[in-house]
C-alpha cells in the first residue's frame, strides 16, 4: 500500500516535468533553426532528460500495475475467506431463505470490487498530483483557464454518479433473474443432471429458459447503457463548448502578450491535460460512489439476522453418557416464510440406549423433527432436551460431535474412498483400523477390494478420472462414513434407500454391532426395518399419531396397519434370515 502511494507521487509528478521540458525543448529547438551557431549540448541534455522521463514513468507505472495486482489477490483471499467462513458457520435455515442465495450471489467474487475503492482513491491521488501540476501552469498564464476547465467537469460528474446509482439499483433488482439463469446453465452442464435431460429430452426447454432470462437482464442492462451514453455524448458537448472558449480565450491570450511557440504548445497541452484530468477524477469520484454501495451491501451481508433463526451459544457439556434420555416437548416448527406447521406439538420421550422407528409417508415430518433434534432448525415452541438439558443450552460443537447422522441427500465427496469414510471423524483421519472396520460393516470394503489403489483409490470423475460408482455403493459409502464417527446418538435417513432387500438386511444386521449401547433412531419408508426398533413413531401431517411396538400397533389396525399392510406384498414370505436380524432389538 505504501509502495502503491509513493508510485502515485511519482506518477503524478511527471506531467509536470513532461510539460516543462516539452516547452523548453521546443523552445530550443526553435533557437536552434533560427541561430547562425551550432550550440546543441543544451538541447542533447533535453532530449536526454525526455527520453529518462519517459522510460521513468513506464516503470513506475509497471511497477505500481503489478503491486496493485499482488494487493487484489491478497484482498480476494481475505474477502472470499470472510464469505466462507460465514457460509459455513451461519444456521442450517439461512440455506432456506432464497434471500440468503441472492445476496450471497451478488457478493460472491467481490475481491477485486472490494479493493476498487482503495485503488481509486490512490488513482485520484495521483490525478490530484497531475491536476496541480497542470493548475500550477495555467494560473501562471491565466487564472480563468483553470475556472472554465473546473466549470466543464461538473456536469460530467453528476451524469456518472447518477447512473452509478442506477447500475446498483439495477444490479440489486436483476440479481433473482441472473441466479435462475444460472440455475439452468448449471443445469445444462452438470454430469449429474445430464442423463435425465437426455432422456426427457429436456435441453430445449432448459435452454429456452436460460435464454429468456439472460435476454431480459441484457435488454435492461443495454437500455440503461444506451442512456447513460447519450447523456455523456450531452455532456461531452458541453465539455467541448467549455474548451472552445478556452481555446478563443487562449488565442486571445497570445495575441496580446507576448508568448513563444514553446508557450503556446505547452498551455494547450496544459489545458488538454486539465481536461483531461478533471474528467478522469469525475469517472473516479463517481466510481467510488458506486462501489461504496457495494462494499455496503458486503457487509450488510454479514450482518444478516432473523429472529427466528436461534443461534446456538450453549456452553454446557454435553451428557456423557446419556443417563436420562432424550425429550420433545410441544415441539412445533414452521419454515419462515412457511404458512402451515411442519412439525405440530410433537412430544415424546426416548430412554438410553433405546432403538425407535420413525415412520411416516414423505412429508410428514421425519427428517424435519431429525434436523430440530441436531439444533439445526430451531422450534417455533417447545424445547428439545437430552438429559433434562435444552440442546441450546449445550456447547454446538458437542452437541453435533455425539450425533452422528446420514441422511437419505448425503453428499457424494470427490475424494479418495478413505477420505470418503475418514471425514466423518477428520481428528481420526488416519485410524485405518477403524476404517476398516466401518467399511466391512457398511458392505463397503467388499467393492473396495477390487479397486487398484485400494482405499487411496479416488471416487468421481469431476476433479480427476476416478471410480464413479453405483447409487448403492456411494450409499455404502456414506454409511461406513456416518459409522466412523463414534457418537451417543446414531440415526439413519432412509440410509438403505438405494440398496436391495437383502443388502439392506446385511447392512442392518451388521449395523446392529455399531448401534449397541447408544440411542438409534430409524427413518424408514420400508415397514420391515420397523420391526427391528424397540419402539415405533407413527408420524402424519407434522403429528405424532401413534406410537408402540410393531405388535401393539398392529393390535390398533390404524395408521401403521394399514401402512403395513399395504407393503406386506414385499415381505409377507419373512425368512429366517429376517427373525435374525429383528433379533437385534433391546
Amino acid at each position: 500500500m505504501i509502495a502503491s502511494v509513493t508510485l502515485s507521487i511519482v506518477n503524478g509528478c511527471f506531467p509536470f516535468l513532461t510539460l516543462w521540458i516539452s516547452k523548453e525543448l521546443i523552445d530550443e529547438v526553435t533557437r536552434f533553426i533560427q541561430s547562425d551557431t551550432w550550440e546543441y549540448v543544451a538541447l542533447v541534455w533535453l532530449l536526454i532528460g525526455q527520453f529518462s522521463i519517459t522510460v521513468l514513468s513506464s516503470l513506475s507505472k509497471n511497477i505500481k500495475e503489478y503491486l496493485d495486482k499482488q494487493m487484489v489477490y491478497k484482498v480476494e483471499f481475505d474477502v472470499q475467506h470472510m464469505i466462507l467462513a460465514n457460509t459455513s458457520s451461519v444456521p442450517v435455515m439461512y440455506f432456506d431463505l432464497a434471500e440468503y442465495h441472492n445476496h450471497l450471489q451478488r457478493i460472491s467474487g467481490g475481491g477485486s470490487r472490494f479493493l476498487s475503492p482503495v485503488r481509486t482513491m490512490i488513482d485520484m491521488f495521483e490525478a490530484a498530483l497531475s491536476l496541480c501540476s497542470y493548475a500550477a501552469f495555467l494560473i501562471v498564464i491565466h487564472w480563468s483557464l483553470l475556472l472554465v476547465s473546473l466549470l466543464a467537469t461538473i456536469p460530467i460528474f453528476l451524469v456518472q454518479a447518477k447512473y452509478s446509482q442506477l447500475r446498483y439499483r439495477l444490479h440489486v433488482k436483476q440479481n433473482p433473474v441472473a441466479r435462475e439463469a444460472e440455475y439452468y446453465k448449471y443445469l445444462l452442464q452438470d454430469r449429474t443432471s445430464a442423463k435425465e435431460i437426455r432422456l426427457f429430452g429436456l435441453a430445449s426447454f432448459f435452454l429456452n429458459r436460460w435464454i429468456e432470462k439472460f435476454v431480459q437482464n441484457a435488454s435492461e442492462t443495454l437500455r440503461l447503457e444506451r442512456r447513460q451514453q447519450g447523456a455523456e455524448v450531452g455532456m461531452e458537448a458541453v465539455s467541448s463548448f467549455f474548451y472552445m472558449g478556452m481555446a478563443v480565450a487562449l488565442i486571445w491570450l497570445a495575441r496580446t502578450t507576448k508568448m513563444s511557440i514553446g508557450d503556446f504548445i505547452a498551455i494547450i497541452q496544459a489545458i488538454q491535460g486539465t481536461q483531461g484530468t478533471l474528467n478522469r477524477i469525475s469517472t473516479l469520484l463517481a466510481k467510488l460512489y458506486e462501489e461504496k454501495l457495494y462494499i455496503k451491501d458486503f457487509y450488510q451481508f454479514f450482518e444478516i439476522k432473523e429472529p427466528r433463526i436461534e443461534i446456538n451459544k450453549g456452553q454446557e457439556p454435553f451428557p456423557t453418557p446419556i443417563q436420562r434420555g432424550i425429550t420433545f416437548e410441544n415441539v412445533s416448527f414452521r419454515y419462515i416464510h412457511g404458512d402451515r406447521d411442519v412439525l405440530s406439538n410433537v412430544s415424546f420421550h426416548i430412554n438410553p440406549q433405546e432403538k425407535i422407528a420413525i415412520i411416516g409417508q414423505n412429508g410428514s415430518g421425519k427428517t424435519t423433527l431429525i434436523k430440530c433434534l441436531m439444533g439445526l432448525y430451531p422450534p417455533l415452541h417447545g424445547q428439545i432436551k437430552i438429559d433434562g438439558k435444552n440442546i441450546y443450552d449445550i456447547d454446538q460443537k458437542q452437541l453435533l460431535s455425539n450425533i452422528t447422522v446420514i441422511f437419505q441427500d448425503f453428499i457424494r465427496y470427490h475424494l479418495t474412498v478413505r477420505e470418503n469414510i475418514a471425514v466423518g471423524d477428520i481428528k481420526r483421519m488416519d485410524d485405518w483400523e477403524r476404517i476398516q472396520a466401518v467399511a466391512k460393516v457398511s458392505g463397503t470394503d467388499s467393492f473396495i477390494q477390487q479397486f487398484a489403489l485400494g482405499y487411496e483409490t479416488p471416487l468421481g470423475r469431476l476433479l480427476v478420472d476416478g471410480e464413479d460408482l453405483s447409487g448403492g455403493q456411494w450409499q455404502k459409502i456414506a454409511l461406513a462414513r456416518a459409522l466412523f464417527r463414534d457418537s451417543q446418538v446414531v440415526i439413519l435417513d432412509e440410509p438403505t434407500a438405494s440398496l436391495d432387500p437383502i443388502a439392506e438386511m446385511e447392512i442392518f444386521q451388521n449395523f446392529k454391532l455399531l448401534a449397541d449401547k447408544k440411542i438409534a433412531i430409524f427413518i424408514s419408508h420400508r415397514m420391515a426395518a420397523s420391526r427391528m426398533a424397540d419402539r415405533i413413531i407413527v408420524m402424519k401431517e407434522g403429528k405424532i399419531v401413534e406410537m408402540g411396538t410393531h405388535e401393539e400397533l398392529m393390535e390398533l389396525r390404524q395408521e401403521y396397519y394399514h401402512m403395513y399392510t399395504m407393503q406386506a406384498q414385499w415381505f409377507s414370505a419373512e425368512s429366517e434370515y429376517t427373525k435374525e436380524v429383528v433379533g437385534w432389538r433391546n
